[in-house]
């Protein structure tokens, strides 16, 4: 498998078996997470709170005559329930539990020798600021093969 792809399939499966959860309304709500970012970036109302990932960038350098150093930044896009004034707080909770999940997750059980965030911003779409929703980027180091950069998560 790809590397970026079995990034993407490790960090979404560690935050769906983290149970992830933030208040809405006054009542607890699963968050949704992901396997696949939405087609448009906008995950429909009735799967809302929710968070998708994908793999913004990957630099490639020589790390020795038969490996190479991948850095990858993959981005986690959270994205509260409803535009009122709970919606930072759902994004600022969930925030938190992706930190948490991926911290604790053993740098994704093996799969890369680091990841660590490196930032995050309010989430624009289609040039508008998107109040209920964050982008979250970290930043994933792996030593692979040059002869074949594929990975078994």
């Amino acid at each position: 498998m790809h590397p970026l792809k079995a990034l993407r399939i490790a960090s979404a499966e560690i935050l769906s078996t983290a149970g992830l959860s933030v208040i809405v309304g006054g009542e607890t709500r699963e968050v949704t997470v992901l396997e696949h970012p939405p087609a448009d970036a906008a995950v429909p109302e009735e799967l809302l709170p929710a968070i998708y990932c994908y793999c913004r960038s990957e630099r490639i350098e020589p790390d020795s005559m038969r490996t190479d150093k991948r850095q990858v930044l993959i981005d986690f896009v959270l994205q509260a329930q409803g535009f009122e004034q709970t919606a930072l707080d759902q994004v600022d909770d969930m925030h938190l539990e992706v930190e948490r999940a991926l911290a604790a997750s053993g740098n994704l059980g093996g799969l890369v020798m680091m990841i660590r965030p490196v930032g995050s911003e309010v989430n624009v779409q289609r040039g508008e600021v998107v109040f209920a929703a964050r982008r979250v980027s970290y930043e994933a180091t792996l030593i692979l093969p040059r002869h074949d950069p594929s990975v078994t998560p």
